[in-house]
């Protein structure tokens, strides 16, 4: 599901439970799980309901080295939580209610996350995955999608691949984003086609990758992109890039905007920009399609920048996506030394 379901009476919680089960249950999670899930998103949609009279849901399935991962996204613009830590205990409330807790949600999730600021409201991230995570993996990578509100099929999309063929899940990561050009289902057709000629082509270089891409997909309206080739390790990062995909690394200290070329895949001569960057543990790279208005002062946001992957997307999603084309975000976190 690619679009933000609103949360402003109860019945906006049994679609967002409805919709939590459906995906669980498409992606492979056991009867069990599937419900502990459902229980997660009606209780975050539930507080958002009660707390700040309304807010917005995005639940999807993201792709993933280990398997097919379920992204919850609960954003609403009410008054903040004062006291997080309180509130993480079981049964704890503001007002008189019987709810779980964060504390709850938290244990259930697989990925937990909260940002709550008294002036910008709160944005719950919760990932649930079918197979377990690895503790010791350098790069935490998440994506969201949102459909131009008057499709159904959404023309960004993305793609995660382990790096040149091989299979070693903790090891180098490739990383596409793609918007095909326009929205509604050619440009949905042009994505589905350029994700197939991304993954047909495990083992090649980020730019052979756009290159052979745009061949790919020459017979659809065409596409821009933008793909990343992470070292295992984190320590830097092939880039290439045809169009307007925008990439940026974000550090507590600045930020670097990557820069691309003019142009598109699927029509002649498309030459991919290429650039490789040096990364430092803590380091955040970011890619967004022009559905997500430009990103300016990332630096400026420490507290943002310490949060999981999938917070900072849903965040920057919830506050950015501009409501008139598709949109996608990708976020990469280089993992900080202990």
């Amino acid at each position: 599901m690619t679009h933000w379901l609103p949360i402003a009476d109860p019945s906006d919680i049994s679609a967002c439970r409805r919709l939590a089960r459906q995906l669980a249950h498409s992606a492979g999670f056991s009867r069990d799980r599937t419900e502990e899930i459902v229980i997660v998103v009606s209780e975050a949609a539930t507080n958002a309901l009660r707390y700040a009279r309304r807010g917005r849901c995005l639940l999807q399935i993201m792709p993933g080295l280990r398997g097919p991962r379920l992204a919850m996204i609960v954003h609403d613009q009410g008054p903040g939580i004062v006291s997080i830590e309180r509130m993480m205990e079981d049964g704890a409330s503001s007002v008189a209610s019987a709810g779980l807790g964060l504390g709850a949600m938290r244990r259930l999730a697989d990925r937990f996350d909260i940002f709550s600021d008294l002036d910008e409201g709160t944005t719950v991230a919760c990932e649930f995955v079918t197979s377990r995570l690895a503790a010791g993996d350098k790069v935490e990578i998440a994506g969201l999608l949102v459909t131009h509100p008057n499709e159904q099929r959404c023309g960004d999309g993305w793609g995660l691949a382990p790096a040149r063929g091989g299979q070693d899940l903790s090891g180098p990561s490739d990383v596409i984003l793609c918007d095909g050009l326009g929205h509604g289902a050619k440009a949905a057709d042009a994505t589905t086609e350029l994700l197939k000629s991304f993954f047909r082509g495990r083992g090649r270089d980020v730019v052979q990758t756009l290159t052979d891409a745009s061949s790919d997909i020459a017979g659809t309206r065409g596409a821009v992109a933008a793909c990343l080739s992470l070292d295992g390790a984190g320590r830097s990062v092939n880039f290439a890039s045809v169009g307007n995909i925008s990439t940026l690394r974000a550090r507590i200290q600045d930020t670097k905007r990557f820069a691309t070329r003019d142009g598109r895949l699927g029509g002649l001569d498309a030459k991919p920009f290429h650039e490789q960057v040096a990364l430092e543990p803590g380091d955040i790279v970011i890619m967004h399609t022009d559905g997500i208005r430009t990103l300016r002062d990332l630096q400026a946001k420490p507290a943002l920048l310490m949060r999981s992957a999938l917070l900072i997307a849903g965040k920057l999603m919830a506050e950015n996506f501009r409501g008139r084309d598709d949109a996608g975000i990708v976020v990469c976190r280089i993992a900080r030394e202990n």
